[in-house]
């Protein structure tokens, strides 16, 4: 019967996380309530067909799979090149902003729920995390100001890290598993430290090796499966060698690997997507299902007044004090300081140590709760607040006013790059060294680099740059070069531009979810063709204008004029655009 329950459990898990899942990607929400809902509903308080206890000591392995999944994740979301622009800000944020958090969290917990100093403490150095998926799920569905996504990227990844690492101390003095002194535990702490920087670092260079090796076979589809057995190796080696370093480990393995700008790296993070998010959104709702706060509802009015006094005050003014001094705005301050979202790695910590507590029900089952509560708040904050907020500060970047990457030089690229500069950021990717030495000579902002590398799109989106226009003249280059670009940016915010119109150009079936600019019947050749015979011209026509002179709209101007818009078959024109029009 156990075994029975144990596959129910996990199987309905895993249908309602991919449920979860699907309808935060169809709503742009953070999938989190969903989980939270879901999990609550179907675990014992609610229908009792998800019991997280049949799976006995398993939910304990799969618990510290999940975590080395998640933080080997975040470690390959992260670059050198993000941290270089922003180490002041990222280095005080970690060094200030999160134990301030912590010993506010600590406070609060003991005062107000009069738990034990010992236990305050462990709640305090747990609830210091954000949630790398949440915040992963809030970059995705709004575009902030570069620096913003940066922040929040790093303190997401390594708070965690940090929140793990520290909670596993905070354990020790609970002088549960551990009975040696304070010296000896913290001794203990720097050897983790040293030990899961070692360790990671040798795992990163060390998979990019095999990575290598493995690319002579010519088989894409082993990459995502080498590098994540080898995060769980990893994972497996730290806490043998220096106890609760697995964490720490497999974060600086997946950082290491990403930087080692491998060609293998964009099948990798193809592959993690779809197995990360399969696997956190099935542990996700059990761990949910794993809280019962029934026997502690007369304590959730505290509970969720400690979940806002902490939101609201303490991580505020710690994110104020850690960035005093450098030249974040105080809008963006605002904005990182009010969204600090919790996620699976707080609560699947403090599940963990109720596994290890004993004798200590009541206060670890406040500890959890409150996790909990903490959690639920703060995800539904930045799911309500996010968009609202970041337009309110003035930190939210319409899709209009982001960079657009172009691909592919010649009069008619050439023309809708000046028109287009005019309102944001435009450069060329180039690969030929002869036609970058052309764009430069003209004065165009040009990128000479490999256009199918994935780090060039790494930089891009760090850079600003947010959509791109592949305008070759060679529709198989289009296409290959905005399935590559779907990849790593938004594929809505990915078009290719016809090079022959459909009556001169046997159709492709798409291998992305790229868009069609412009028109399926339009032609980029020609188009160009007409610009350097002058038989056509752009002009910035309203709508009355090209309708009556038949004329193909190519870029809308909106945002009252500060942003354009990519023109895709079958759009609606309210403003005026830019119009190929024949002479």
């Amino acid at each position: 019967m156990t075994n029975f329950l144990a596959f129910q459990s996990i199987s309905l898990a895993l249908v309602l996380g991919v449920s979860s899942y699907v309808l935060s990607r169809w709503f742009s929400i953070p999938a989190i309530l969903f989980y939270l809902v879901c999990g609550l509903t179907a675990g014992p308080v609610g229908l009792g067909v998800i019991v997280p206890d049949s799976l006995g000591n398993g939910l304990h392995v799969v618990l510290e799979i999940a975590v080395a999944i998640i933080l080997f994740e975040g470690g390959l979301s992260l670059s050198l090149h993000s941290f270089k622009m922003e180490s002041t800000a990222i280095r005080r944020i970690l060094i200030v902003s999160l134990p301030l958090t912590g010993l506010g969290a600590t406070a609060l917990s003991h005062e107000f729920l009069g738990i034990s100093w010992q236990f305050a403490i462990f709640f305090g150095a747990l609830i210091v995390v954000t949630g790398p998926t949440v915040v992963g799920s809030i970059l995705k569905s709004v575009t902030l100001r570069r620096r913003l996504g940066v922040l929040l990227n790093w303190e997401s990844i390594w708070g965690d890290v940090i929140g793990v690492l520290l909670s596993a101390v905070a354990l020790e003095l609970l002088d549960i598993n551990l009975q040696d002194s304070k010296i000896d535990i913290a001794v203990a702490f720097f050897l983790r430290i040293a030990g899961g920087l070692i360790i990671g670092v040798l795992s990163g260079f060390i998979l990019s090796r095999i990575l290598r090796l493995i690319s002579r076979l010519r088989d894409s589809t082993l990459f995502g499966v080498v590098s994540f057995s080898g995060a769980i190796a990893t994972f497996f080696v730290a806490n043998v060698v220096f106890h609760s370093s697995g964490p720490l480990a497999v974060a600086v393995s997946g950082f290491v690997l990403a930087n080692t700008k491998g060609e293998y790296l964009h099948e990798i993070r193809h592959f993690k997507e779809q197995i990360s998010s399969l696997f956190i959104s099935t542990m996700f709702v059990l761990l949910s299902a794993y809280v019962n706060p029934v026997p502690l509802l007369h304590l959730w009015p505290t509970m969720l007044l400690v979940a806002f006094i902490l939101g609201a005050v303490v991580r505020p003014v710690s994110m104020y004090i850690a960035l005093m001094g450098t030249d974040i705005p105080i809008a963006e301050r605002t904005f990182i300081g009010i969204i600090g979202p919790r996620g699976i790695i707080a609560v699947a910590t403090a599940v963990y140590a109720s596994f290890l507590v004993q004798g200590h029900k009541t206060e670890m089952m406040i500890v959890l709760n409150l996790t909990f509560s903490i959690i639920l708040l703060s995800g539904l904050m930045a799911t309500v607040l996010n968009r609202p907020l970041a337009r309110l500060l003035g930190v939210l970047i319409p899709n209009s006013q982001s960079g657009i990457l172009l691909v592919g030089i010649n009069p008619f690229s050439q023309a809708i790059a000046e028109f287009a500069s005019k309102f944001v950021p435009v450069s060329f990717l180039e690969t030929s060294q002869n036609q970058c030495n052309m764009a430069l000579f003209l004065g165009l902002e040009t990128i000479c680099t490999d256009v199918l590398d994935s780090s060039v799109y790494e930089d891009a989106i760090e850079d600003g740059f947010g959509r791109l226009l592949a305008i070759t003249r060679n529709d198989a280059l289009n296409e290959l070069v905005a399935a590559k670009a779907s990849i790593h940016l938004d594929p809505k915010k990915v078009y290719r531009v016809p090079a022959q119109s459909d009556m001169e150009n046997i159709r492709m079936e798409s291998v992305g979810h790229h868009q069609v600019a412009f028109d399926d019947h339009f032609s980029s050749t020609k188009a160009a063709e007409m610009l350097e015979k002058g038989t056509a011209v752009l002009e910035l026509l309203t709508p009355e204008e090209f309708l009556k002179r038949g004329a193909s709209p190519l870029l809308e101007v909106v945002d009252k004029g500060k942003g354009v818009r990519i023109v895709a078959p079958g759009d609606k024109i309210k403003n005026d655009a830019l119009c190929l029009v024949t002479q």
